[in-house]
């Protein structure tokens, strides 16, 4: 703002200006920082002549007028924001028409383009056309030219129309960085405070002289008559809330006592705010003659809103009077403070709007700026520390109940009480350091958006309580679905509700709204790769198709497996392999129709995709490896689910074949995770391939001197006998060698299931065991011949040593 003359008398009434306010009444984040950015150059505003003509003419001339006159005011840099949102505002909109003549493109031009193509490919250098053909080209070629004109002259318009609105964003964004560390006398010097406190009590003695001159009778006995109504309202207020939270603590935790306690925070917000809108309306009604004293009125709009809310927000999250509904786990004590903090934030709010809106009525002093700012900033401050204070005590309260799992859940980044309570804390000291220096608006950026967040953080939490408090009963009455959708509602409304958020918080923190619009057509718009743009309407679409191919897919795969496949003759692999196959056979296609629907032109990303596919076949060349692995072994079946297979080791029954990997459950019930290029690329012994029959060998030893015919016959006897040992080809009986210790046969079979072979193995031993007993055939076990050397000298040493045992004995 202007010097203020050295007199302690109030200024003059400061002009009407185009300056936007905040939230809280004051001037917005960009706006310009002196009256000298409100002028506006008298070149800047286009002439009637312009308008009309931009009316008339080609939409093409008016884009290039727009762009112009943009241009200009650019060169100068001395038009207001107002005036720069404005004609920011118009070249947005020419931008976004000239985008779409750009994109639909020409019916003409396009007819044009298959002519030529119809032709066939231009002749290359040295290389001749018949004459028909070389002209009708040349004609084609000029025709095409003039029809893609219009096109041509739309995306030159929209290329300039983005820098321009590029350079209008940086200007906006330097005069806010101009003003936001442009550094004001500092409150902490006493020398400052006898101007500012004559400049105060200057302008409350005009506001009260302009309001006995301005204010009638009448209008002064409504304006008591509304403020005695919005005192008694607040008077009364009380006895009404402990009615129905009383009802809500007497029904306990029926849906009853959830009525009333949602009615009690109801009324705690529109009873205060009726009461406040009465005071508000006693003011206003005085009508003061005096414009400033009006536009200073005519910001109060917000102050009781702002007010109620936070008032009404300390209820919701500490409930002070109840509570089994707070957030925050401290006691009532530190709930009540709590909720008063909350109210002094809100009148802190209502101060700095009244500070503001006073600016913009009547020039102030920089020194009375600094002083009266710092007043609310170190009021501000103050209470948002305390506020800190009881929220890092709840959650310091919380890890002491828990123990270590309080410490795992600050770890996983849920201890929000915490995290809010430290970002108030840096806040806090940032603006009492910022104001103390001088950075006056420097410490009002770090307030009051400060302040603002911490609102809609706490509007955010009293939604999501209250989503899972209407559909948390809904969702539970199905056991097994709701159960999973209850469990994700928390993290699915978060999600929704901090999307929701983003903008908001952009705005407190500083953003323009045009600066949403520009994200906005960005997601719309897209970016330019190759030849091709990618919008967010393009992924959506892209990603719809995709998911409705998917289900398709799994539908069909449901009704193959179902109903198809139980008619046929296919084994449980290869019912397996139709499946799968169908389901990458699926997937393809619904990749190939959303591309397509999409209207993707892949052609022209096959040079961005080729160049990624380099780095991706290095990066991920052993899972494209195990992919194509599994498409063979899918199409050849080597193996197929329920074989038993030998491969890397591993021995045991395939359970799963799938994209990259095949999972083998061995013996001992274990796990194992096979790549599919180890099965194509190395040896796998496949048990169960052709057939389920296999051969087992059960060795037996017998002593020398048994009956060798005999032996072989009761061997032959225990197979033939044995159920799950086939007749043909018929077992036999092998003698094997003379060992050291029996002489060694071996009897072999073939089985019809080799998944029985440990089984039939053991019941053999068990025959073979009991056969041989009965006919009194022995079954040796290793002997050995002991030779002793020196055995005088031994015989002599154990006679001396059993002498000696004897003495001591006696």
């Amino acid at each position: 703002m202007p010097e203020a003359p050295a007199s302690p008398t109030v200024g003059p009434e400061r002009p009407v200006s185009g300056a936007e306010t905040s939230p809280a009444g004051g001037t917005a984040a960009g706006s310009p920082p002196t009256d000298e950015a409100e002028t506006v150059s008298p070149e800047t505003p286009a002439s009637e002549a312009d308008v009309q003509a931009t009316e008339n003419a080609d939409p093409v001339v008016a884009w290039n007028l727009t762009a112009d006159r943009a241009e200009q005011v650019l060169e100068k840099a001395v038009a207001s924001n107002g005036i720069l949102e404005q004609l920011r505002s118009e070249l947005a909109d020419q931008r976004a028409q000239a985008f779409a003549v750009a994109e639909a493109g020409n019916i003409a031009a396009q007819s044009l383009k298959a002519q030529l193509d119809a032709l066939g490919p231009a002749p290359k250098d040295g290389e001749t056309e018949p004459a028909f053909i070389a002209k009708r080209r040349a004609t084609l070629e000029k025709a095409l030219s003039t029809a893609q004109e219009p096109m041509i002259d739309a995306r030159q318009a929209y290329s300039r129309a983005d820098v321009l609105i590029a350079a209008i964003d940086s200007l906006i964004r330097q005069r806010f960085a101009d003003r936001l560390f442009q550094r004001e006398p500092s409150p902490l010097n006493p020398a400052h405070w006898p101007k500012a406190m004559a400049e105060i009590g200057a302008f409350l003695e005009k506001i009260r002289d302009q309001g006995k001159a301005d204010t009638s009778p009448l209008a002064l006995g409504l304006a008591a008559a509304l403020l005695i109504a919005g005192l008694a309202i607040l008077a009364l207020q009380q006895r009404i809330f402990r009615r129905f939270e009383a009802l809500s603590r007497q029904h306990g935790l029926t849906l009853h006592a959830q009525a009333y306690g949602a009615l009690a925070l109801t009324l705690r917000f529109l009873v205060p705010a009726v009461a406040a809108f009465l005071i508000l309306f006693s003011f206003r009604t005085l009508q003061p003659a005096s414009f400033s004293a009006r536009y200073i009125i005519a910001s109060t709009y917000i102050w009781p809103i702002l007010i109620v809310t936070f008032y009404w927000l300390g209820h919701v999250i500490f409930a002070p009077t109840a509570p089994r509904r707070r957030v925050v786990e401290i006691d009532d004590h530190k709930a009540a403070r709590a909720v008063r903090l909350c109210l002094g934030l809100g009148f802190v709010l209502t101060a700095e709007g009244f500070i503001e809106a006073a600016g913009r009525g009547y020039v102030f002093s920089p020194e009375t700026q600094s002083i009266t700012t710092a007043v609310v900033v170190m009021t501000g401050s103050i209470l948002l520390w305390r506020l800190a204070t009881i929220l890092i005590g709840s959650a310091s309260h919380k890890d002491e109940e828990t123990g270590s799992d309080g410490q795992e859940e600050e770890d996983n980044g849920l201890n929000f009480p915490l995290y809010i309570g430290r970002f108030i804390q840096v806040a806090a000291v940032a603006a009492v350091l910022a104001v103390a220096i001088g950075y006056v608006e420097f410490a009002r950026q770090a307030l009051v958006p400060s302040i603002l967040t911490l609102g809609v953080f706490g509007f955010a939490v009293t939604v999501q309580r209250l989503i899972l408090i209407v559909f948390g009963p809904v969702l539970g009455r199905n056991a097994q679905i709701g159960a999973m959708l209850q469990s994700f509602l928390p993290l699915i409304s978060g999600v929704v509700l901090t999307l929701a958020m983003a903008p908001l918080l952009a705005l407190i923190w500083g953003a323009r709204p045009s600066d949403l619009s520009e994200v906005w057509t960005l997601l719309s718009q897209g970016v330019e790769i190759g030849n091709t743009r990618i919008s967010f309407g393009l992924l959506f679409v892209l990603l719809i198709v995709f998911a409705t191919g998917l289900l398709i897919t799994q539908w069909l795969q449901r009704i193959i497996r179902s109903s198809v496949l139980p008619k046929t003759r296919l084994d449980t692999g290869g019912k397996n392999a139709v499946v799968t196959g169908t389901g990458y056979i699926g997937v393809v296609l619904s990749a190939l129709i959303a591309f397509s629907a999409a209207g993707l032109d892949l052609s022209s990303l096959a040079f961005v995709a080729g160049a990624l596919s380099v780095g991706i076949g290095f990066g991920l060349q052993a899972i494209v490896s195990n992919f194509v692995s599994g498409i063979i072994l899918l199409v050849e079946r080597p193996i197929k689910i329920g074989d038993w297979i030998d491969v890397g080791g591993h021995s045991g029954i395939v359970r799963k074949i799938a994209v990259r990997a095949t999972r083998v459950e061995t013996f001992d019930r274990h796990e194992v995770i096979v790549p599919n290029s180890d099965i194509v690329a190395g040896a796998v012994t496949n048990m169960t391939l052709s057939s389920k029959t296999g051969r087992v060998i059960v060795p037996v030893g017998v002593a020398y001197g048994s009956d060798v015919e005999k032996t072989r016959d009761i061997l032959l006897k225990a197979a033939t006998e044995n159920q799950m040992i086939m007749s043909y080809p018929p077992p036999y009986v092998l003698f094997i060698g003379l060992g050291d210790s029996s002489l060694n046969f071996e009897l072999r079979g073939y089985l019809y299931d080799i998944n029985n072979i440990l089984l039939a193995h053991s019941d053999l031993l068990f025959t073979i065991y009991a056969a041989l007993n009965e006919a009194d055939i022995e079954i040796p076990f290793p002997q050995r011949d002991l030779h002793l050397r020196d055995k005088e000298e031994l015989v002599k040493a154990i006679a001396a040593l059993a002498k000696d045992g004897r003495g001591e004995s006696g």
